[in-house]
C-alpha cells in the first residue's frame, strides 16, 4: 500500500468526514438541530486536517514514520493511528479546535516574548561593547601619552625645584584666588590649569600646589579625582618618584574652562 501524501490526505479526509458525522449523532438534540450533516462534517474535516499541526506541535513524527525517510521504509500500518487521532479530533472538533488555537496562540505571544527580550539584551549587549571599546581607546590614547612623553623625555619638575634648589623658569600662573577655601570644580580647574600652564610636561605635586596656591595635601586629593575623570595622569619621573601630566581630555577641560 502506498504511504504518499495522496494516501495521507485520503484517511485524513475519510476520518474526519466519519468523526464530524459521529459528532453529529452525539450531539444534543436542541445543539445538533442547528447545523445540517454536511456542516458537521466540515467541521469534522477541519479537525482532521489540524492533527498534523497538533502533532508538529508535540514533536510527533507519525506523518514521517508513515512516508518513510532516507534508509528507512514507510510503515502503512500507523495509518490506523493517523486516522484514530483524526477520528478522536473530528468527533470531539469544537473542544480540540478551540485548545489548538488557543494554545498556538500562547505559544507565538511566547516566542514574541522571547524575541523582544532577546532583541533588548542584544541592545544592552551591543553598548556594553560600545561603552567598553570607547573606555579601551581612551585608555589605549592615555598610554600612547605617558609611552611618547616618556620616550621623549621632556621636561620634568625637579624635586628641587620646589625645595628652595635651582629657581626654574616662569611659570605662568593660574588668575589669583580667594583667600576662602575653593570648591572641589574651582581645585580641579586650578589644578588642570597649573598642569597645563606650567614650564614642564611632567610636574610634581609640590610645584602644583605652589601654582595654584592650594595645599599638598588638596592637590594630591585632586589628582586622584582628575585621574578618575581621566584628565590627568602619573608617571615615573627619572628619580623613581611620580609626575603628573594633563591628558587630552584634560587639556580640552582646561580651554573649554577659560573665557572666550
Amino acid at each position: 500500500m502506498p504511504t504518499d501524501l495522496l494516501t495521507i490526505t485520503g484517511v485524513m479526509l475519510a476520518a474526519g468526514a466519519v468523526g464530524g458525522l459521529v459528532n453529529g449523532f452525539l450531539a444534543e438534540a436542541p445543539e445538533a438541530a442547528r447545523l445540517a450533516w454536511w456542516q458537521h462534517v466540515v467541521i469534522g474535516v477541519t479537525a482532521a486536517f489540524m492533527v498534523p499541526l497538533f502533532l508538529t506541535m508535540i514533536s510527533a513524527d507519525l506523518i514521517d514514520k508513515i512516508r518513510g525517510t532516507a534508509g528507512h521504509g514507510g510503515d502503512p500500518a500507523l495509518l490506523l493511528n493517523l486516522a484514530g487521532f483524526c477520528l478522536v479530533a473530528s468527533v470531539s472538533s469544537r473542544a480540540f479546535i478551540g485548545s489548538l488555537t488557543d494554545r498556538l496562540l500562547r505559544e507565538v505571544r511566547d516566542a514574541r516574548a522571547q524575541a523582544d527580550a532577546a532583541t533588548a539584551t542584544a541592545e544592552q549587549a551591543r553598548q556594553r561593547a560600545a561603552d567598553a571599546t570607547q573606555a579601551a581607546l581612551i585608555a589605549q590614547a592615555d598610554a600612547d601619552t605617558a609611552q611618547a612623553l616618556a620616550r621623549a623625555q621632556v621636561a620634568e619638575e625637579s624635586i628641587d625645584d620646589t625645595a628652595g634648589g635651582s629657581s626654574p623658569p616662569p611659570r605662568s600662573a593660574p588668575p589669583p584666588v580667594s583667600t576662602g577655601t575653593p570648591s572641589a570644580l574651582a581645585q580641579e580647574t586650578q589644578v588642570l590649569q597649573a598642569l597645563t600652564a606650567g614650564h614642564a610636561a611632567l610636574r610634581t605635586v609640590a610645584g602644583l600646589a605652589q601654582d595654584s596656591r592650594l595645599g599638598e595635601s588638596a592637590v594630591l586629593a585632586t589628582l586622584g579625582h582628575l585621574q578618575d575623570k581621566g584628565w590627568a595622569l602619573p608617571l615615573a619621573g627619572t628619580d623613581g618618584r611620580p609626575r603628573w601630566f594633563a591628558t587630552a581630555a584634560g587639556k580640552a577641560q582646561t580651554r573649554a574652562a577659560q573665557p572666550a
